[in-house]
C-alpha cells in the first residue's frame, strides 16, 4: 500500500502487515496515524525522519503503545547545517 496514512488509517482493514515504512513531514505523524498503527500491530515499523524532536515524540508513543526499538542510525545527508536524518527500526513486543 501506498499513499496518505491519514487515509489509510481511516478505513478499517482485517490485513496483517509484516512491516510498515513511514517517513512524516517535519512536524511527525498525526495522533491519528499512531494510533491507527499502533491498532494495525505490524511485527516492524521502519520510520524514517528528518526531525529529532519530533522523532522523539513519535517513538515514546509507539513505545508506549508496545513496539521496542531494534536499532536507530542517525545520517549527516546534509554536512555542515543542523539537519540529520534518522532511521528507526522498531519491532512489536510479544505478550
Amino acid at each position: 500500500y501506498e499513499g496518505r496514512a491519514e487515509a489509510f488509517f481511516r478505513q478499517p482493514s482485517t490485513d496483517a502487515y509484516g512491516t510498515v515504512v513511514l517517513d512524516p513531514p517535519r512536524g511527525g505523524c498525526a495522533k491519528e496515524v499512531l494510533e491507527g498503527l499502533i491498532s494495525a500491530t505490524p511485527k516492524r515499523i521502519i520510520y524514517v525522519s528528518c526531525n529529532p524532536a519530533t522523532l522523539s515524540r513519535d517513538l515514546r508513543f509507539l513505545i508506549e503503545g508496545g513496539y521496542s526499538i531494534l536499532s536507530l542510525t542517525p545520517f549527516d545527508l546534509f554536512p555542515q547545517t543542523a539537519h540529520v536524518e534518522c532511521v528507526v527500526l522498531m519491532s512489536r513486543e510479544e505478550k
